[in-house]
């Protein structure tokens, strides 16, 4: 392959991760991350550089100078992540230039330009993909630098623009990311060995200047301002590098989401492992070649970059989870140890035939690339499948105010939400952000505290984010609202739950009509009553349900209740849920024992007046089989008509 070719091809693959990345880059919605980098970005500037996140500042300045080029719109936030991952794919086209020759740049490009989890942070207004482009800057350079030390060998002028260039990229991968250590130190160490056998005092100078300037700026912010996350990730654990059985099973999760993604499949595992395994090798094309220093150069690169991670990621590290996006300094390099299979093939085969541009090439080259482009074909199709959403808050946001009415309320539960809410609210009614050392203190407090929130208010909304969703049993906050409400909606939205409460379920001191209707023969209504009549379309019908155990129930089993017409028996609306909103599961039931579960229905906006049957039951999830009653074939009881008026 001619420069000039290899140049077209470079240019090809930029114009491919620009369409591939921006294709679907605002078809799905922010996620919790992603929010808080917007939040952080329109803080003041000092705010961020005095240490406002455990995170360096850079980004967030660069994401707030963006913003103010192409506004707030999802793609526009993003937009700043593609141009980084465009302009890598120039960078890594210039490295495997000057490492491995016009094949090598060729091939760097296309697998950068193709690679699942560079497209993926692509695709996300996160630190990562400006950190890998600082860092592959800086990597340039330095080989720039080592290549033109070699060639004048001693004898020519320090370049102190490319000096500086090199400083002001390091500082910018610090700054981004602390996982960019890696590869900067590597960088110094070849520079320094390079500058100390060459014994020219001023290449020794300028290296000591450069690196001496890059630990007293890094150093001096890290050590006076952000040091106390680091003190605070220590303090109280026995150890603060992670088990040896941990790193091994990170590495393999680490490599399988550096090739295949960050959505890879643990039974791809294996696969990546190979893969990885013959990209290293790739360095014995350099080798062979003579480039001694450039095989132990990428080597070098891509074992500090994962040998750095694995000392402080993971279970009792100081960074106390692992997560394969932080392997994605390992991937410029890891692709130019690829690159060695291209070099090898191509002198290997030249020097068999004798040409100086041999047919032969065709065929192993194409073969290489097969194998070299599986990852991106298997981790790529997440790009297109839009059903996948990491995030669908904004969904979330949607439903409320699609179904918002005068007298609601918010209640969120966990206060990481707030940069989500800030950027896809305002809601319009008041909000309560129940934060999350409230969930730890005594319950009666929070209940208090829900009280005063609550009064005045007929309906709340109850949004339990991230980690809120999964606290079993359900939070103080959502006890107090089964207790005193009617829950009238719920709905999942990936990493948010909504639900709705009906705060006038009054029913209390209604008197209570005798019911006797047994289930399965294991549950027996006993009794029921409702609020006064009439409704109205948009309010909620509710009852009090009361149960009666007559054996321990054999399973946990969801209430139904429907809402349809006297008349023709359509169905208007429903809701189901677990007795008591989930509070009393079936199963924990004892003999005897009385359960009373008030539950509501909402009745839709456009619905018709005139004559509703409220009719309920029991059914085992996921199969849906229902309870029969009394030992019969009827599954469904009427417990209630109401009327329904007009508006």
């Amino acid at each position: 392959m001619t420069h000039r070719q290899a140049r077209v091809a470079a240019c090809a693959c930029c114009a491919l991760v620009f369409l591939l990345a921006t294709w679907t880059l605002d078809a799905r919605g922010l996620w919790g991350d992603e929010a808080f980098s917007v939040w952080a970005s329109k803080q003041p500037a000092m705010s961020l550089i005095a240490g406002l996140d455990a995170q360096p500042p850079l980004y967030h300045l660069l994401l707030g100078a963006s913003r103010m080029l192409w506004g707030e719109s999802v793609f526009a936030l993003r937009y700043l992540s593609v141009c980084c991952s465009v302009l890598l794919v120039a960078v890594g086209a210039r490295l495997g230039r000057l490492i491995g020759g016009s094949s090598a740049l060729a091939f760097t490009a296309l697998l950068l330009a193709v690679s699942p989890i560079s497209l993926y942070f692509a695709q996300e207004a996160r630190m990562y993909a400006p950190a890998v482009l600082f860092a592959g800057g800086a990597m340039l350079l330095a080989v720039a630098s080592l290549k033109r030390q070699a060639k004048t060998a001693g004898c020519g002028t320090q370049d102190w623009r490319r000096d500086a260039s090199y400083v002001l990229l390091s500082l910018g991968a610090l700054f981004t990311h602390y996982y960019a250590v890696g590869v900067l130190l590597v960088n110094a160490l070849a520079l320094g060995l390079v500058a100390l056998r060459s014994r020219d005092a001023r290449r020794i100078v300028a290296w000591l200047v450069a690196h001496l300037l890059i630990a007293l700026v890094f150093g001096a912010w890290f050590l006076g301002l952000q040091s106390r996350y680091a003190s605070r990730a220590i303090a109280g654990r026995a150890r603060i590098m992670p088990a040896l059985e941990d790193i091994v099973s990170n590495f393999g999760v680490g490599v399988n989401g550096l090739l295949f993604g960050m959505r890879a499949d643990g039974s791809l595992t294996a696969a990546a492992l190979a893969l990885f395994a013959l990209a290293m090798i790739g360095v014995i094309g350099y080798w062979r070649r003579g480039q001694r220093g450039d095989a132990w150069l990428i080597l070098g690169w891509i074992v500090a970059s994962l040998g750095v991670v694995a000392a402080t990621a993971g279970r009792s590290g100081i960074v106390g989870d692992f997560n394969p996006r932080y392997y994605l300094f390992a991937l410029l390099p890891l692709t130019l140890a690829a690159a060695g299979w291209v070099v090898l093939i191509e002198d290997v085969l030249r020097r068999a035939v004798r040409s100086p541009v041999p047919r032969r090439l065709v065929l192993p080259f194409a073969f290489v690339i097969l194998i070299a482009l599986a990852p991106a074909a298997i981790g790529n199709l997440q790009l297109f499948d839009l059903s996948w959403q990491k995030s669908r808050y904004d969904a979330m946001v949607g439903a409320i105010r699609a179904r918002a009415q005068p007298g609601d309320g918010a209640v969120l539960v966990n206060s990481d939400q707030f940069p989500l809410l800030a950027y896809y609210g305002p809601l319009d009614m008041p909000v309560w952000i129940v934060g999350n050392d409230a969930l730890n203190r005594d319950p009666a407090s929070v209940e208090a505290e829900l009280s005063r929130f609550a009064e005045g208010k007929s309906r709340l909304w109850l949004v339990n984010y991230g980690w809120a969703m999964a606290l079993q049993p359900p939070s103080v906050v959502e006890q107090a609202l089964n207790q005193r409400g009617a829950r009238t909606y719920a709905q999942g939205f990936q990493d948010v739950s909504l639900a709705l409460y009906d705060m006038r379920f009054a029913a209390g001191d209604a008197p209570v009509r005798p019911q006797r209707v047994r289930f399965g023969e294991q549950i027996t209504l006993v009794g029921a009553r409702g609020r006064a009549q009439p409704y109205h379309p948009g309010e909620a019908v509710t009852l009090d349900l009361i149960w009666q155990a007559d054996q321990v129930p054999r399973a946990d089993y969801t209430v139904f209740m429907h809402l349809r017409r006297a008349d023709d028996r359509s169905q208007i609306a429903a809701f189901d849920s677990p007795p008591v909103n989930g509070a009393a599961p079936t199963s924990r039931w004892t003999p005897g024992e009385v359960i009373t579960d008030t539950r509501a229905v909402p009745i839709p906006a456009d619905a018709p007046p005139g004559e509703y049957d409220v009719v309920i039951g029991l059914y085992l999830y996921p199969t849906f089989e229902r309870l029969t009653i009394d030992g019969g074939e009827a599954t469904e009881h009427i417990v209630e008509r109401v009327t329904v008026l007009s508006r």
